[in-house]
């Protein structure tokens, strides 16, 4: 009983997060290149959220980016 509550609950989670399906939205070298810096320490994920809001409008918060950058997000588990 309690497993097909759990695998029936997991089959309504989202394979992606906001930003992970704006990713693939994006070209093939932005998406490698956005890609690599995902869990990079050095990275400054409220500077290039806001970099790359200047250019491109975006669905999504600076919250969820942050938390798809550092890996924290569903795309990651």
């Amino acid at each position: 009983m309690l497993l097909e509550i759990i695998e029936g609950y997991a089959k309504t989670l989202p394979s992606k997060c906001s930003v992970g399906k704006w990713i693939e939205t994006l070209d093939q070298k932005e998406q490698e290149a956005l890609n690599g810096l995902i869990n990079d320490n050095k990275l400054n994920a409220t500077s290039l959220f806001l970099a790359i809001e200047k250019q491109v409008e975006l669905s999504f918060k600076i919250t969820t980016f942050r938390s798809h950058m550092r890996g924290y997000c569903s795309c990651q588990h």
